[in-house]
Order: structure tokens, then C-alpha cells, then sequence
């Protein structure tokens, strides 16, 4: 049971570490100028802020999935959705942290911003009590049972 509190406060975590990301690449977006304009006025710019947004809440939703499994009877339902919280964790992580750095342009991986730091530790998430891939697999076989 230990392993399993600690995927679903990792999936919390990494949720709060998104919603942060988002903040402070909206800020950033909103103060930098180019052509005259706040980065944040140029549309492709904005639908890359809204897929960073659909990406967190998928996150934040199955973190809650997470937190409601610790509850389950069931062990492999227990199983599965923890796993399925934990890859939807890491593939979230990944694109926001991605696309936050890249948003913040070369400034993105330097110690000067906190960015760089909030996506080495959403990578870092991916790795903790089994990778992605260790719980696709481990998913796939609590449906094959």
C-alpha cells in the first residue's frame, strides 16, 4: 500500500507542478514583446497555452483517479488505475514542461527562471516508482487477467 500512496502523491504533485508551469509561462507570455505585441496575443501561441491547459487538468483529473483508488477494494482495480494515472502523469508532464521551456525561448533552461527546474522535476516524476513504460505494461496486464 505504501508504493501505492506514494504514485498517487506523485501524480498530485506533478499536477501542482503543471498548474505552476502554466502560470509562469501565462506571465511570461503576457510581459514579453514582440513586434510591439505581448507574446500573448499571437494565436498559435495561445493554442499552445490551451493544449499546456487540456494537458495539466487531464493530469489533475487523474491524480484524483489516483487518490479514489487508494480506496478500491478491488486490488487490480486498484492496479489499474494507478498505473493509467501514473502514465497520464508522465505524458503530461513531458509536453507541458516541453512546451514551457520552448514558450520561454532560450531563457527557458536557465538558472535565472524557475521553468527549467519545474520540468527536470516533472521528468524526474516519470522515473519515480516505475516509468511510464512499467506501467503501460503493468496496466496491460491487470486487463489481461
Amino acid at each position: 500500500m505504501g508504493l501505492e500512496h506514494g504514485v498517487a502523491a506523485l501524480c498530485a504533485e506533478g499536477a501542482g507542478a503543471m498548474e505552476k508551469l502554466i502560470e509562469i509561462t501565462a506571465e511570461y507570455l503576457g510581459t514579453r514583446q514582440q513586434f510591439g505585441k505581448p507574446l500573448a496575443s499571437f494565436q498559435a501561441l495561445q493554442h499552445r497555452m490551451a493544449d499546456m491547459l487540456v494537458q495539466k487538468e487531464l493530469a489533475l483529473s487523474m491524480a484524483y483517479v489516483a487518490v479514489q483508488a487508494l480506496d478500491e477494494a478491488d486490488p487490480a482495480a486498484r492496479r489499474r488505475m494507478l498505473s493509467a494515472a501514473k502514465v497520464t502523469l508522465a505524458r503530461a508532464g513531458r509536453f507541458v514542461g516541453q512546451q514551457a521551456v520552448q514558450l520561454h525561448g532560450g531563457m527557458g533552461m536557465t538558472d535565472e527562471l524557475s521553468v527549467g527546474d519545474y520540468f527536470k522535476r516533472l521528468t524526474m516524476l516519470d522515473q519515480l516508482l516505475g516509468d511510464s513504460d512499467y506501467h503501460l505494461q503493468r496496466f496491460g496486464e491487470v486487463m489481461e487477467a
